[in-house]
């Protein structure tokens, strides 16, 4: 094998401790209710501070529901 010249790369501590301000975990979730009915709940997460940035619920998700929860979740301006 050929040896590295140069630093060695970044460490994943590294990589969070610099980019955990721009990072958002989001979960799709089914909550059942007493009546068996299913709810879908969107919830979105800032891994910085561990805030909760947005969370909505429907009964009937679809692919434009949820692209309208993240444009709301992280507007533009």
């Amino acid at each position: 094998m050929v040896k590295r010249r140069g630093p060695p790369s970044q460490g994943w501590r590294t990589f969070m401790r610099k980019h955990a301000p721009d990072i958002a975990a989001m979960d799709l979730f089914v909550v059942p209710t007493i009546g068996f009915d299913l709810l879908y709940a969107f919830v979105v997460v800032r891994l910085d501070r561990k805030d909760l940035v947005w969370i909505n619920v429907t009964t009937h998700p679809t692919a434009e529901w949820v692209a309208r929860q993240i444009t709301a979740a992280f507007p533009l301006g």
